[in-house]
């Protein structure tokens, strides 16, 4: 068979069908393209952000947040990066003194990480715990640091090892005295449940005691739900603050100690951000005052007068930094008028309570910035 021979006509035609093809794979692209969703988007770091003038520009102090593991310092809306993510290491979890001249931050590495004392600088001045072994298994970790109301005494959480079960990574809350280093002067403060993540994200008090979030296994649901609890001295069982079944964790206390910030679930997937009333043993009725986001990381203005808080906000998912606005407290003889009930120290606070007064509506302080959620925020005057 003589094939055919190719002519002026079918080479045109050849041309033509290919330009079609082209142009047709060309315009699907394009308007695939045009819905395309922004979660490709990478979020801008937040020393390029030039923020405008508005709410942030306008928090007093100075606080303290972390981004891709860097932790930034903010002042009148401006963010400069004080500890720099470098390779598998990262800063986390800033805590500030009381003066607040010094931070004590977290630096984690691949298999474990140390608490660092840093000047508001970002200088490191000292660290704190020296967890790294040259066998993975004895590694350990060193999370949420916070600091005595004097400065002295530095709480966190710790994994002591069960050298029968090196896998079982449980953590405690532990304290020892700020700049000691030897781990004899370390006291370890709760029981944890094994198997469950443990006792985490202390909150001392002015009492010497401690708050703390102890997760336990909820056999009904089949899930480890978080709980808040109270210890008032090392070594005791602690007394519950809230219902398991509110999965309630990340406790903020008010700068005058009045007031307590959780965050709850009720084992879902959406939270609610929910303050109440603390006496020193127990919780008043909690109020919600945001629900409906994917949100963590109360935090207390310096005055009390607003929380701010991370949220992921739209398609993309980044937490952005909101704040929600506060009504003042009632004064001491507004509040005796409204007693609150008394309960044995066995009962949690109950199921939160409709708002008595709406709200102010929260804030979005940022946007188009993607904040580590999983970082604890600090705020100091």
């Amino acid at each position: 068979m003589i094939p055919g021979r190719w002519t002026a006509s079918r080479a045109a035609a050849l041309a033509a069908f290919a330009v079609a093809w082209l142009a047709a794979g060309l315009g699907v692209y394009l308007a695939l393209g045009a819905h395309r969703s922004p979660l490709a988007t990478k979020a801008n770091k937040p020393e390029e952000v030039q923020a405008p003038a508005g709410p942030l520009q306008r928090l007093p102090g100075t606080l303290y947040l972390v981004q891709d593991g860097t932790l930034y310092r903010l002042q009148r809306g401006t963010f400069t990066p004080l500890l720099n993510a470098s390779g598998n290491a990262t800063w986390t979890m800033p805590a500030v003194s009381p003066s607040g001249q010094d931070l004590v931050v977290v630096r984690r590495e691949y298999a474990y990480s140390d608490l660092y004392l840093v000047d508001a600088a970002g200088n490191v001045q000292q660290q704190l715990t020296h967890d790294a072994s040259s066998t993975v298994e004895r590694n350990h970790w060193a999370l949420y640091p916070r600091l005595s109301a004097d400065g002295s005494t530095l709480w966190f959480d710790y994994d002591p090892k069960d050298v029968y079960n090196s896998y079982n990574v449980v953590m405690a809350v532990w304290s020892m005295p700020l700049g000691a280093n030897k781990t004899s002067q370390m006291r370890k403060w709760t029981i944890p449940n094994d198997y469950t993540g443990g006792d985490v994200q202390p909150v001392p008090l002015a009492s010497g005691g401690v708050i703390y979030t102890k997760y336990a296994l909820d056999t009904t649901a089949n899930k480890i739900l978080g709980q808040l609890w109270l210890s008032e001295r090392a070594g005791s069982e602690g007394t519950p603050l809230t219902p398991a079944s509110d999965d309630c964790s990340q406790p903020a206390l008010s700068p005058d100690g009045q007031r307590l910030a959780m965050i709850c679930t009720g084992g879902t997937q959406l939270v609610t951000i929910q303050v109440a009333t603390f006496d020193g043993s127990a919780l008043g009725p909690r109020q919600v005052l945001a629900s409906g986001q994917v949100a963590a990381q109360p935090t207390w203005a310096p005055d009390g007068l607003s929380l701010v808080y991370l949220a992921a906000q739209g398609i993309s998912g980044h937490f952005q930094l909101w704040q929600q606005p506060l009504p003042p407290r009632p004064s001491p003889s507004a509040a005796a008028a409204t007693p609150i009930p008394t309960r044995t120290a066995a009962e949690a606070s109950p199921s939160p309570t409709s708002t008595p007064t709406p709200l102010p509506a929260p804030v979005q302080l940022t946007t188009n910035l993607d904040f580590d959620a999983t970082s604890t925020i600090a705020w100091h005057v």
